[in-house]
């Protein structure tokens, strides 16, 4: 009866580890949202590394809005007090997948959470058709900002700024331009508008000159403003192109409020130089 008893109770435990190992192979693939506490009278701010390119809230009773010109920040908010909890997704844009357990507290511990230092899987779940993956984008603009320049003759200068295109890079199916701002002067420089666009190298005495302007994909660094006495270095990430037969790529940069403006031209034999990355 011993021998039977000791038996069994083996067997029990093989059961019980064999189980427990078919349950962490279930749950493996399981992702655990995160608890956030939100009320009606306080807004709690999510704030996410990339760009929000869905939100999908389990319940009508939980309010959430993207800050406008802040595309990476979510706001929550009770629409009813004493909710049951719900679940919240959000997808960004380098292809994360976020989940939250959203539940009421009348007095919430955190109101601004930094999604990316919190313990969330920041792995990348999501496909997105057609989109270039900003995480890419970014990696890519970091490791070319840093190279050295290889272009020196596409540079304009005035009135103690300078702008120039040190370097072009391909990759992946995109343009990636390295840009070099200098303010020589004392008097920062912001900028009003920084645009590329393809225009005509010619044109008739009977027709307007044509401007197709391109959108960037991505931008690394500052291009907002360029402090007195500084040097910075951008990198601006576009959709692959060249550039047709009598026309050229125009780079220009206004100042606000200020007449310090700054343009160079790229010809198709320049992008056909662009380097692997």
């Amino acid at each position: 009866m011993k021998k039977f008893q000791f038996l069994l109770a083996v067997l029990l435990c093989i059961a019980s580890v064999g189980f427990a190992q078919d349950s962490k192979t279930l749950v493996k693939g399981i992702i655990e949202p995160y608890h956030v506490a939100i009320s009606f009278d306080k807004t709690v701010n999510l704030i996410f590394p990339y760009s929000i390119i869905s939100v999908d809230r389990g319940s009508s009773e939980v309010l959430v809005q993207k800050v406008p010109q802040a595309e990476n920040v979510l706001q929550l908010k009770a629409d009813t007090k004493e909710f049951e909890p719900t679940n919240l997704t959000v997808i960004t844009a380098e292809g994360s997948l976020y989940s939250f357990l959203l539940y009421y507290d009348s007095e919430p511990l955190y109101l601004n959470l930094k999604v990316q230092d919190l313990e969330i899987p920041a792995a990348q779940f999501v496909k997105i058709d057609g989109q270039q993956s900003e995480a890419v984008l970014y990696e890519a603009g970091r490791r070319i900002a840093v190279k050295q320049p290889f272009i020196n003759r596409l540079k304009d200068q005035a009135n103690a700024m300078s702008l120039s295109v040190s370097g072009i890079y391909v990759h992946n199916d995109v343009l990636y331009f390295q840009l070099s701002l200098e303010n020589n002067s004392n008097i920062n420089y912001d900028v009003s508008q920084f645009r590329f666009y393809i225009q005509d190298s010619k044109r008739s005495k009977r027709t307007a000159r044509q401007e197709l302007i391109l959108d960037p994909l991505y931008v690394t660094g500052n291009i907002k403003r360029i402090e007195g006495g500084s040097k910075q270095t951008a990198v601006i990430a576009y959709e692959k192109f060249t550039i047709p037969n009598k026309k050229h790529l125009r780079v220009e940069i206004q100042e606000h409020n200020g007449g310090r403006q700054l343009e160079l031209k790229i010809r198709n034999k320049d992008l056909l130089k662009a380097r692997a990355l």
